[in-house]
């Protein structure tokens, strides 16, 4: 028999080894940075709510068997409070394969109002499907603009364990050069930054002071306080072994008006993966363009992000390809809310999910695609 349980804090250490050995190394020694992350994102984070725990599974000796990581969101929706519960990462002993749907089901039945996963799995989109959980379709892609196509390729190859040897891959990435300068190529790869914008360091203060005009331009918003801000940005920087230097600025137009904002990664010579792009106007293009600009100054191979709802006209424009990503997938009762969160009048992004933690990468070097 299975028991599902709320998460103990002495619990971390062998959730944690059930990780190693399901998603990195396969060694039942999780190193003590994965099991600190663990225990700070389901015990120490500034927005824990002790209604929307971390779920264990156990077996009938006691042995834990599974688990299921929940990451409390707080939202607005047309100013009213919403609960968010943000799922990830879940890892089960495949020596149980019926405790995935037993998680999943205590998962989705929490007291939240609605929950989500941004980095879901062909078996977790089974999982979420079956019991009546919703596919978000136009986050369940992602856009890509390469920059260095040479550059991006040995990247995406290296990131996935199919490394080039090292000549070939510098030989690879040696033509960018080349191809770039070729008048008609080049244009299409270059990304120049608008003349009428400027930027500068995004802090917490100014991200708070924008979000206070929130509800003029979004019915559907993440509810940031000073706490979250400063813990989330903290953690966004355990992250950049892995994913690569953060990025966050805040773009201005030639007149000193807030243009908007974005937060990504830059890895060197690899993807840099968006976060955040928001907008102040209806038009989000002449933020992304900063944000390419600057990426493609920095030596980026390629830039991608999640395609979210008020993005899509923009990234058409500028020549993105569209590919399947991650599945994002969302369970909720009010069929309001998950309309709303198909639509441009949501800001909710890679910020506000689990798809930037990537414990399955850290410590153990290299770039996230």
């Amino acid at each position: 028999m299975t028991t599902i349980r709320p998460m103990r804090r002495d619990d971390v250490p062998a959730a944690a080894a059930l990780f190693e050995a399901r998603s990195r190394s396969g060694s039942t020694e999780a190193p003590a940075p994965l099991v600190a992350f663990l225990e700070r994102q389901s015990f120490d984070a500034p927005w824990l709510d002790d209604d929307l725990p971390s779920l264990v599974a156990e077996d009938r000796d006691g042995r834990l068997i599974g688990f299921q990581a929940v990451n409390p969101r707080r939202l607005r929706v047309d100013s009213r409070p919403v609960r968010l519960a943000c799922g990830g990462p879940m890892v089960i002993d495949p020596e149980h394969p019926g405790t995935g749907m037993l998680l999943t089901r205590a998962f989705l039945a929490g007291p939240q109002d609605v929950t989500l996963t941004d980095g879901g799995s062909d078996s977790m989109h089974h999982l979420w499907t079956t019991l009546r959980g919703r596919v978000r379709a136009t986050a369940s892609f992602q856009w890509q603009r390469f920059l260095r196509p040479g550059g991006a390729v040995t990247a995406l190859l290296r990131e996935r364990g199919r490394a080039l040897p090292h000549p070939v891959a510098r030989a690879v990435a040696a033509g960018d050069g080349p191809l770039r300068r070729l008048p008609r190529v080049g244009n299409r790869l270059r990304a120049s930054t608008p003349e009428d914008l400027t930027a500068e360091p995004l802090t917490v203060e100014a991200l708070l002071e924008q979000m206070s005009a929130a509800p003029r331009r979004w019915r559907l918003f993440p509810d940031y306080d000073e706490c979250y801000l400063r813990w989330l940005f903290d953690e966004l920087e355990t992250v950049t072994p892995a994913r690569g230097r953060l990025v966050a600025q805040l773009v201005r137009t030639g007149a000193g008006r807030v243009a908007g904002w974005y937060v990504y990664f830059l890895p060197v010579g690899g993807t840099a993966q968006v976060q955040q792009i928001a907008s102040t106007g209806p038009d989000p293009g002449p933020v992304l363009d900063h944000l390419l600009a600057h990426a493609d100054a920095h030596g980026a191979a390629a830039v991608a992000g999640r395609l979210e709802p008020s993005l899509v006209a923009a990234v058409r424009r500028r020549r993105c390809l569209i590919r399947p990503a991650t599945w994002s997938l969302v369970h909720a009762d009010d069929d309001g809310l998950l309309g709303l969160l198909e639509s441009s009048d949501a800001l909710l992004t890679r910020l506000d999910g689990e798809w930037w933690m990537a414990p399955h990468l850290l410590w153990r070097g290299g770039n996230s695609a």
